[in-house]
């Protein structure tokens, strides 16, 4: 997916909805700048511990048991117990 965004002349840009969503970016969230094969990236850091431990799931693809399976319950319960306060 490719969306373009136009910088403004204080040299902000909006993070387009879609993405925001997908990576569950907020107001106060951080991200990392970088660089990479002469391309700027952009790269969420997680401000919540198991966060951080789901972005690595890729690195323990070697282990059997279903992890984000598990990540996705418990974040679904945390979503719920969120829209009933």
């Amino acid at each position: 997916m490719q969306t373009q965004a136009k910088i403004s002349s204080k040299g902000q840009l909006v993070i387009p909805a879609d993405l925001r969503r997908k990576y569950r970016l907020k107001a106060g969230s951080v991200v990392d700048f970088g660089e990479k094969n002469g391309s700027i990236t952009i790269t969420p850091i997680a401000d919540d511990p198991y966060e951080a431990f789901f972005a690595l799931r890729g690195v323990m693809s070697h282990i059997e048991e279903d992890v984000e399976g598990w990540w996705m319950e418990e974040k679904r319960k945390e979503r719920e117990r969120e829209d009933a306060e």
